[in-house]
Formats: C-alpha cells, structure tokens, sequence
C-alpha cells in the first residue's frame, strides 16, 4: 500500500502521452462489413410486434386494409432508444404524433404534386434539425417522410377517410407506445442504471489508456458517456429524496465526474502497472452496476482497493464507490455535471448562419424536393419510393457515409426485390401477412446493426408489403419493375445532391470552429481566475464542454468528405488533440486560479494568436508562450498546442 498523500494536479510540464494517428475515413469496402455489435434480441422482436400486431387485430375484424395501415404507426417503435422511460414515453409521443401528422398531410395532398414535393422537403428539413439540434439518435426524418410517403397512395376519397386513416396509425402508433414502456413494469430504472454502468466501463478504458496512443480518443469518449448518463439522470426525473435507489445512482454518476477529475488531473502521474490495477476495479463496479437492483447488495471489493499501490486521493474515490454500492451513506460533493441544457435552449442555439445543423437540415429538405420534383414528374408507378430511398441515403453522418448508403441500400433493395417476389407470389392472405411481416420487421432491427446492406435486404419486402398488400392485383409486375428504377434514381439523387451541395460543409467550418473553442478556453481560464458567481461558471463550462465534443465530431465528418481541402486539414489533427487536452484540463479545474494581471495579458494574447492562427490555417505569430509558475501543467498545455500549431495547411 502507497502512503504517498502528496497532490498529483500540479508538479511538472512533461506531457507523457503519444498522440494517435489521425483516424482515417472507410473506404467503400467497409459498406459491406460486418460490426461486431451484439444483435438487439428485445428490441427486434418488440419492433415486430409493433408493426404486426396492428395487422393481425384487422384481420381478426374484418379489415385487412386498416390493419396495414394501423401498421404503419407501428415505426414509432424505432425511435426507441436507452433513454429514461420518463422521457421515452414523452419521446415516443411526441414521435407518434409526427408520424400520425405526416400521414395525415400525405392523405390530404395525395392529389396535389407540387404541395406533395414541398411538404416532403419541409418534413426532412424540420426533422433532421429537431434531431440535430437536440443530438437524438436514431433514425431521425426517415420514418415520417416514410409514413407521408405512403399515404399519398392509399385512397381516401373523402376528408371522413382521411381522418378515419390518421386514427387508424394514431392507435397503430399507440400501441407501439405500449410495448416501448412496457420494460417499465419489470425494470423502471433500467435505461439510467445502464447509461451509469456504461459511463464507468468506458472510465475504466480511460483509465487503462494512460500513457498509450489512445488516451485522448478514450478521453473524448469518457466525456461523451459521461455526459449521456448525466442527460439520462435529468431525463429519469430521479427524486432522490423520495427514492433511496435513486439517491444511489445520483451518487454513483457523481462519483464517476469525480474520477474522471482527479485521472484528468493526475495523468501524468500515473504508470501503467497502477493503471491497469485501477482500470480493473472500475470494470470490477460497471459489471456489477449492470445488474444493479433497488435493494441489492453487490460484491465488496473494499479489500482489493485497500491493497493496491495508489494515490490516496484515488483510493478514498474509490472506496466511496464501493461504498455506494454497499448501500452506505455518502456525503454529497460538488463536481462538474456534463448537461446539454434545455430543449429550448438548444434548439434555438443550433438556429444561426454558421450553424451546421441547419445547414444539414437545409440541405437535406432541399435535395429531397429535388427527389420529390423528379418522383411526380415521371410516369413510374408509386414514384414516391424515389424520395423515400433518397431519405434513407442523405442520413448518412457524412459525404462517405452518404456514398455507402447509396452502394448499401441499392444492392440490398435489389436482392430484397427477389425476396420480396417470391413472397407476393405466393398470394399470402390474412394472419399470414401478419407473420411474415413479423418475421421481417423483427429481422431488420436484429441484422442492421451488424451492416446496413443487410438490413435493407429486408426493409424492401416489408415495406412494399404493407404497402401493396391491399392491390394484390399489380402487387408483383409493380414489385417487380418498378422498384430498381425508384431505388437507383433515389440513391442517385442523394449521393450527387450531397457531393455538390455538401462537399466541403465541414471542411470549411473546421478551422473557424477550432479557433472559436480555443478563443473559449482563453476566456475561461480567465473567468476561473476572476469569475466568483458558481452559477455563470457552470453554465459557461457546460457551453465549453459542447463544443469540445463538438470539435472533434465535426473532425470526423472532415476525414468523410471527398475534398482536397479534408485532406490538408488532416494535418490540424495535433491541434484537435491538444485543444481538447486543454480544454478537458480546465474542464477538471473545479479550484480557481490565482493570475496576476499581467500573466492575464499575456494570456489574452496568447489565446488571440493560437484562435487566430487555427482560423487562418497558418503557425501562431508567437516566440513562446507566458509562464505560469504556480500551473506548470496548464502552461505545458498551452504549450502542446502552441507546438501544434506550427504548420501551415
């Protein structure tokens, strides 16, 4: 046992970790590779009920055309996530709504081309910004424009229909609703127990990546995950005074901040031995939290803790974590929360010229009324699948992402036209139509995380057959014919709209953005010397924690865009490191700063030049950076990126 007490935070300039090679963009092969993610079981076979369910209670009533369309609420069911089930079901409403809108909009301009072509962009536009802005996962626009898209082909030939049919996807969406919660009844506080245990796995990874080459990609990813168990937390409307069970997750993901703080802290302290010792505890608790249960005790490790050769400070965090899953009483502390603010909030803040969520959502509406504008002005049956496969290729995160899109859906709708074929030939009727749509609802959601290619193998037969099911008549020659045409012009359409529209949208916004971060952390540091109001600090260093993970988001879509411009910024790469070491360095900086006001000064300058030089892509015009006695540590930081900088792009 160590009983060195001394504080790591402040003792020298070295900085001891290597900085990762650049990560590189996929190549095309990678639209055909298989993830090593584990298939969703629950959430497949909860999907396929969603959709077939409504089928099977038409038929049992006599109506096999209000069954399918009962169904198509049924894709509210994938907007499921791990959210909190507090914010799930208002979520997930709010989702049956849009979807239930989109169908109902659909049905009253079926008959209306360019009206139809408008509301197909404004639908993307809208959409794509809500999910951006607010950072939701999942398949943003692709189910309301799919839920619009079909409508516009299903006869009401009154506006009584038309409002019979939203009914009808409204109870469809109901439902799905009803099987998204129904966990609630068996683990209310699963999805939050989850995101906690999620967030110490990957502490753990950070922890054990001291000194690698991979620190600062793991320390963007403890931020992340960090940051998503505090959202859910917020989300799960936890009152801890009321819930012993609740108080303890509070205390857990606080303590995981604080972990977080002190390694951030005393990184260059660290060997790799008392890493690895480290790294395995925390694993140790994230497995056991997995399984964490409201009056469960877990197993003690208080004595592994107790003999491992660490720093005091890290030792004491972790025996309170111990402690807490004892179901001990733990004096609360104050550390850095990682919110995202409110709804409001960040929907208005993503609502500016340079914002690249609007811009996206922009881009998206604009290229899907071109999509829209092509699909009603040829003579293809059902053209609607043209703006629809043009939906489902732009999602991608970025241009390359796009372009494998394109490759996956094509080659996964065509061979799914096969499957879909010898479906529809065999004139499937009643109950049948129910399982079969089951059997590949349930089937997408359980092969798609594994490769998109393979999903949409699936996606075109279920599709089509909820759809066409009520024309068996046509339902194999349209099958047939039509859909490589739709799905061809579609991806087409995406994958050259956003290389010409979106080419370098991220390429161009890197460098203001990197300046911009830098120019914040300048302030901030300075703020942390001056600033007494707790409540304005904590906002301003939630606003700094976003946009550091926002750099390095935004660094990715670069390295997945067709430019040579991408290309040339690979070489600001040292830069991103640096800015968020020293961003993350101040971010665990809960203590202020003592500066005198010419270290001030010099600081303001310096911060000037270093924002300066990364938006005009050229080396600081600096011969060195201030002194800061007292904080070695942060002027070795300061440093880094100053040396970062010295390139010309």
């Amino acid at each position: 046992m160590s009983d060195d007490k001394k504080s790591p935070t402040y003792n020298h300039t070295e900085i001891h970790h290597k900085i990762e090679a650049s990560p590189k963009a996929p190549g095309i092969k990678a639209a055909f590779r298989f993830n090593h993610a584990s298939s969703p079981w629950v959430r497949g076979i909860s999907s396929g009920l969603s959709s077939s369910l409504p089928i099977l209670i038409g038929i049992l009533f006599g109506h096999l055309q209000y069954g399918l369309i009962a169904s198509i609420g049924g894709f509210t069911y994938l907007y499921t996530k791990d959210e909190p089930y507090a914010q799930r079901a208002i979520k997930l409403f709010l989702a049956l709504l849009g979807v239930t809108l989109c169908f109902t909009l659909g049905s009253l301009f079926a008959d209306v081309a360019w009206m139809k072509t408008i509301l197909f962009g404004v639908i993307g536009a809208v959409s794509v910004y809500v999910f951006g802005a607010l950072k939701i996962p999942g398949p943003s626009a692709m189910f309301f424009v799919l839920s619009f898209a079909v409508s516009t082909s299903i006869p009401a030939p009154n506006l009584q229909a038309v409002f019979l049919h939203a009914g009808l996807v409204f109870l469809g969406g109901a439902l799905s609703w009803c099987i998204s919660m129904s966990g609630w009844l068996i683990n209310p506080r699963g999805p939050e127990t989850a995101a906690v245990a999620k967030a110490y796995r990957q502490l753990a990874s950070f922890v054990g990546s001291l000194g690698t080459e991979s620190f600062h990609a793991e320390q963007h990813k403890t931020v992340v995950e960090l940051r998503a168990a505090e959202t859910a937390m917020k989300q799960a409307k936890i009152n801890r005074k009321k819930s012993s069970f609740a108080h303890r997750l509070f205390l857990l993901n606080q303590k995981a901040e604080g972990l977080f703080i002190f390694v951030m802290a005393a990184a260059n302290d660290f060997n790799p031995a008392v890493s690895k010792k480290a790294q395995a505890v925390i694993e140790t608790f994230a497995s056991e939290m997995a399984t964490l249960k409201k009056h469960k005790k877990i197993r003690d490790v208080r004595e592994e803790i107790e003999e491992l050769s660490i720093k005091e400070e890290l030792r004491t965090l972790l025996l309170d974590v111990n402690d807490v899953l004892q179901m001990k009483e733990l004096k609360e502390t104050e550390y850095i929360q990682f919110s995202q603010g409110s709804v409001k909030a960040r929907l208005k803040a993503a609502f500016h010229k340079r914002s690249y969520v609007l811009k996206n959502a922009l881009r998206y509406g604009i290229i899907m009324i071109v999509a829209a504008a092509v699909a009603y002005t040829t003579n293809i049956p059902r053209s609607y699948w043209i703006p629809l496969t043009c939906a489902g290729v732009m999602l991608g995160a970025t241009v390359r992402a796009t372009v494998q899109r394109g490759i996956q859906r094509s080659v996964g709708t065509i061979l799914g036209i096969l499957i879909g074929t010898g479906i529809l030939m065999l004139e499937p009727t009643g109950i049948v139509i129910a399982l079969i749509v089951f059997v590949l609802q349930s089937t997408i959601e359980i092969v798609i995380v594994k490769n998109y290619a393979l999903g949409t193998l699936f996606i075109t037969p279920n599709a089509l057959l909820i759809a066409e099911s009520g024309h068996p008549d046509k339902a194999i020659s349209y099958f047939t014919s039509a859909r490589v045409i739709d799905i061809v012009i579609g991806s087409v359409i995406g994958v050259v709209g956003t290389v010409l529209v979106f080419k370098r949208a991220s390429s161009l916004r890197l460098p203001y953005l990197l300046g911009d971060v830098i120019r914040k952390e300048g302030q901030f540091l300075e703020m942390l010397s001056t600033e007494q109001d707790e409540e304005r600090i904590k906002q301003e260093r939630n606003k700094l924690q976003g946009e550091l993970v926002n750099l390095r988001a935004l660094y990715d879509n670069v390295i997945g865009e067709y430019s040579k411009t991408a290309v040339k910024l690979e070489g600001l790469w040292p830069a991103v490191v640096a800015t968020q070491q020293l961003g993350y360095m101040l971010l665990a900086s809960y203590e202020g700063y003592e500066l005198s006001e010419t270290e001030k000064r010099e600081l303001q300058e310096t911060f000037a030049q270093l924002a300066a030089a990364a938006e005009q892509k050229r080396a600081p015009k600096l011969s060195s950076v201030p002194t800061l006695k007292r904080y070695p540590i942060i002027q070795g930081e300061i440093t880094a990126l100053y040396e970062s900088l010295q390139v010309e792009i």
